[in-house]
């Protein structure tokens, strides 16, 4: 009777243990069901988080938040870009936006930012226009071959002429103008570029319909023009002041350039205001008996170009500053436009979207870089590769 009691009992003990068992192992698989959900959950929103991303990501902070280098930066970006953007958003490119450097092939010029109307604004709106470093003095004045090599041209205003600094027309490939009524009709097939490949080193601002005119504003260049000779100072005075319009203004339309960037047309006049500069730096040139500074190097201090054209801006520059640096170089100016300008977002809208990362002076990303501009309209045959 005990012994069958005891067998009784194990079976009992084996039959509970094998049902902890069972439930041990569907409790296993049940865990294990769930894991594998969670896992495929997971893709599905990595997944989607990476459409969404490709859709919607156009600033990365990762580059500050980081201490990237500008260059390290660009290859995180550029792989972003090529592995979750789609369709002409793959051809997004990045630029490094450096710091002006005294090494700089261009390090004589002032930059001058004008309006729409060609007219000063400087860069904070008040028509002082600064020198990035200090000018090192020859003690000499700078000879006419100095003062007439100007830097590259990238762009002209329609009513300007490619005569004006010794080209014809035809002879200068464009880029083609935005067409803003007609929407895009074909795009060419091609294959996304490889991150690493180099940038192209062109801007752009945020794209807007308004500001494009059925007219276009500006012919830009498909390369700048370099080796322009323009004209010395006193070959622009002599010019301009052969020129009077109704208001005592003056209007510049010279033989020859003096200034690089864009080639103005001949609309544009100062104010009274303007010509009164001029007229005080001529004066002052002229008790000075055409003394200049002596060798050395010095600070230019800002000059207060408000009220004149960006061509008569440059002409007061080139008042002040007269002598030659110790590398033989002219102080020059390049000409452009202030950033919410009409004319420069029509500009810097004929490539594309771009990426733009700022680097200072230690090569480091300075701000979060974030996709600017957009797709020009009409791109009929567009090699997005090339962008």
């Amino acid at each position: 009777m005990v012994a069958k009691q005891r067998y009784l009992y194990h079976l009992l003990l084996l039959a509970a243990l094998g049902a902890y068992v069972i439930n041990l192992v569907q409790e296993g698989i049940e865990l294990s069901n769930i894991a594998e959900q969670k896992k495929e959950n997971l893709r599905k929103r990595q997944l989607m988080d990476e459409r969404f991303l490709a859709i919607t990501k156009s600033v990365w902070p990762e580059c500050v938040r980081q201490k990237l280098t500008a260059e390290d930066c660009k290859a995180f970006i550029d792989q972003e870009i090529y592995d979750l953007f789609t369709d002409k958003d793959r051809y997004v490119r990045s630029i490094i936006m450096g710091k002006r450097h005294k090494t700089d092939t261009t390090y004589n010029a002032m930059s001058i930012l004008m309006n729409d109307n060609d007219m000063v604004v400087g860069r904070d709106g008040d028509g002082l226009i600064y020198y990035d470093f200090t000018w090192d003095g020859s003690g000499t004045l700078a000879t006419e071959e100095q003062q007439t090599e100007l830097p590259p041209i990238a762009a002209m205003e329609p009513d300007a002429s490619l005569t004006e600094i010794g080209l014809e027309p035809g002879t200068v490939a464009t880029i083609p103008p935005i067409d803003p009524i007609e929407p895009a009709t074909t795009e060419a097939e091609a294959t996304p570029t490889d991150p690493a490949d180099p940038a192209v080193t062109d801007d752009v601002v945020p794209y807007d319909d308004d500001v494009i005119l059925e007219e276009p504003p500006l012919i830009v260049f498909d390369e700048v023009i370099e080796g322009v000779s323009g004209a010395t100072v006193d070959e622009f005075i002599a010019e301009e002041t052969s020129q009077t319009v109704d208001g005592g203004g003056t209007t510049t339309d010279t033989t020859a350039p003096i200034a690089g960037g864009v080639l103005t047309g001949s609309t544009a006049e100062n104010t009274s205001e303007g010509d009164a500069k001029i007229e005080a730096a001529l004066a002052e040139l002229a008790a000075s008996g055409g003394e200049v500074e002596a060798a050395g190097e010095r600070t230019i201090e800002p000059i207060d170009c408000s009220g004149l054209t960006g061509e008569n801006c440059c002409l007061l520059i080139k008042l002040k500053v007269r002598d030659s640096d110790t590398n033989g170089k002219a102080i020059q100016c390049t000409l452009n436009y202030e950033e919410t300008t009409s004319k420069k977002t029509y500009w810097r809208n004929l490539r594309g979207k771009k990426v733009h990362i700022f680097a200072n002076h230690n090569g480091l990303v300075s701000k979060n870089p974030q996709i600017v501009g957009d797709w020009p309209k009409k791109l009929e045959g567009a090699e997005f590769e090339s962008w």
